[in-house]
């Protein structure tokens, strides 16, 4: 495209004067605007002729104001009278320019209407307006953003760049990126990734960058060209977000998924003898099924705790709550629970779950829970001299008891698979005015840490 051709194809209008005002030249634009043709203007009219109002007087003050301001006069607001006889508001800006050493030389004129100005100051305004959002994403952001020429000098760094490599703002000001953060030993690597990102943006990678004080850290490392108008790349951006939390979220989660292994394999080995033994000392099919039901219940309240406590122990207070759930409110109200009540740890869950479990079932059939009177006393206690945990179950004002002919699982539970999980001690009393139980166990076997 000639000169010629950009004047007449200018968005805007465009127009030559001579020094008294006469136009030598108009562009497409101004003729359509005014609706006349090119030879009702060139050497016809002169600007002061399409300016409504006082033109002459206009113009006059227009050639002053060029003499005494260097040759150039912006934002003139004018009204012009289109050919129509409608008025056309408009901006008009103009500049003087010499044909040869002080002689008067044309004037040009460029003009824009006074809509299309409004549209073009909104999308100023709505470009500013976004470039500054953008600046304050940039600058808040939590990630790590710095800006580098190709050839690796940093332009910019946002606070959070500086926060996470523990550099100054004047530190980083012209300093090669790869000789603030990356470790020697990735400098071959950070090139290609310069190289790279000078063609496109990459997708996330994992990199290896070092503080100011020697640290290396792990990093998402996004990259993307930074273009000129020309479409010529200016600068690389580079976008370092801090995985170290997704890092442990990803060891936690594969931890979970060996404790649910773990887990698993204890709790299959527990339902398995929870039902060998049910099945070895029930009565009947339908006993068996009752009693080995009830107790895979047991163990998933003691299981639902632990859940939602993402296998962190549980407080004995909750457990025991749970393992009542099955009695009603008034039966509830008659088991006075007191004590040392601490967290306890997920093993010890288990084995107190089964045991509180067993005890409360029972007392409800047989023992003190069957009478209206009946009463039960739980109590935990630290033993501080040998550092125990002691669980202490005392039933009152029920009917008279006696041992039973024959040991059935509830009292295995009580006095071997409970004491066992937890290293400890059982002793299970009939005696007559009502039954009694006691389970200790080595405060480091049932306590989480940090407690007792």
């Amino acid at each position: 495209m000639n000169v010629d051709d950009a004047f007449d194809l200018a968005p805007c209008g465009l127009a030559l004067l001579a020094p008294d005002g006469a136009f030598l030249r108009v562009n497409r634009a101004l003729l359509d605007w005014t609706g006349f043709a090119a030879s009702e203007l060139i050497s016809t009219k002169k600007l002061a002729d399409l300016v409504d109002g006082e033109g002459e007087r206009f113009f006059a003050d227009l050639s002053l104001a060029l003499s005494e301001a260097a040759g150039a006069v912006d934002e003139i607001f004018v009204l012009l009278r289109c050919k129509s006889g409608e008025i056309l508001p408009a901006w008009l800006n103009f500049a003087r320019r010499s044909a040869e050493e002080g002689a008067a030389g044309t004037i040009h004129v460029a003009a824009f209407r006074g809509e299309h100005r409004a549209s073009y100051e909104s999308e100023l305004r709505r470009g500013k307006q976004a470039a500054e959002q953008l600046a304050a994403i940039v600058a808040n952001s939590i990630d790590a953003i710095v800006s580098v020429h190709p050839d690796g000098a940093v332009l910019n760094a946002n606070r959070a760049f500086s926060d996470i490599f523990q550099y100054e703002p004047v530190e980083l000001a012209g300093a090669r990126l790869a000789d603030l953060i990356v470790p020697e030993a990735h400098y071959p690597e950070h090139a290609e990734k310069l190289r790279k990102a000078a063609l496109e943006p990459s997708k996330p990678q994992i990199v290896r960058r070092r503080r100011k004080d020697g640290q290396c850290l792990d990093f998402s490392l996004s990259t993307a060209p930074i273009r000129n108008e020309d479409g010529e790349v200016v600068a690389i951006s580079a976008i370092y977000r801090d995985i170290a939390p997704l890092m442990r979220a990803a060891e936690h989660i594969e931890f979970l998924l060996r404790e649910v292994n773990h887990r698993s394999k204890n709790m299959l080995s527990v339902v398995q003898a929870v039902a060998r033994q049910t099945a070895r000392l029930a009565y009947s099919p339908d006993l068996f099924i009752d009693g080995f039901m009830a107790r895979l219940a047991a163990i998933a309240s003691s299981h639902d705790l632990l859940v939602s406590r993402d296998w962190r122990g549980v407080q004995i207070a909750d457990l025991t709550k749970s393992q009542f759930s099955h009695l009603d409110e008034e039966t509830q109200a008659r088991i006075a629970l007191t004590g040392d009540l601490l967290e306890i740890n997920p093993r010890a869950a288990e084995a107190y779950g089964l045991a509180l479990h067993e005890l409360s079932t029972n007392a409800v059939k047989h023992g003190a829970l069957s009478a209206p009177s009946g009463a039960v006393k739980l109590h935990f206690r630290i033993d501080p001299d040998q550092n125990f945990y002691i669980l202490t179950w005392r039933e009152s004002d029920g009917p008279a008891v006696t041992e039973p002919p024959r040991a059935g699982f509830g009292a295995a539970v009580l006095t071997r698979m409970a004491p066992m999980a937890i290293e400890g001690e059982s002793a299970l009393d009939y005696a007559p005015e009502g039954l009694s139980y006691r389970l200790s166990a080595p405060l480091a076997q049932v306590a989480m840490s940090g407690q007792g």
